[in-house]
């Protein structure tokens, strides 16, 4: 559930009216494994209980974050596997342009952001293991 239950001073000026928001103070935020840490710009996404998401700017995580429900991820994931919102080749490197056209075997996975807290690694880390151990038990039935 989000943090709307909060009583209104408690909110910051960013949720006052905005059904969207949760409190991201202790989100996990994760990056693709082939963000290149010399662009402009690294997105980071939060996922919540909720099934809420949170994406920010990984280089400038002041400049805001973007909230938005499971119904409007679930359309950006499509949009984007549909190429909705592919770049341009002109401005991509020749490796960038491979990828994008699905020409290169490369294997991307969610890494957690260099900007976590440590408190937001440990709870990180013990979901990894729970998840670990979940897997194993299944396994094992």
């Amino acid at each position: 559930m989000s943090e709307q239950t909060e009583t209104k001073k408690d909110l910051p000026p960013e949720a006052m009216g905005n059904e969207k928001w949760h409190d991201t103070t202790h989100a996990v935020w994760m990056r693709s494994s082939l963000s290149n840490p010399d662009s402009e710009a690294i997105v980071e996404v939060a996922e919540f209980d909720d099934g809420f998401r949170a994406v920010r700017d990984g280089k400038s995580p002041e400049k805001g974050t973007l909230f938005f429900t499971p119904e409007e991820w679930e359309a950006f994931v499509l949009g984007a596997r549909d190429g909705e919102f592919d770049i341009p080749e002109e401005y991509l490197t020749e490796e960038e342009i491979k990828i994008q056209r699905g020409e290169t075997e490369v294997e991307a996975t969610w890494v957690p952001s260099p900007l976590n807290t440590p408190e937001v690694m440990e709870e990180y880390h013990r979901r990894q293991r729970e998840e670990a151990e979940h897997k194993s038990a299944a396994e094992d039935d």
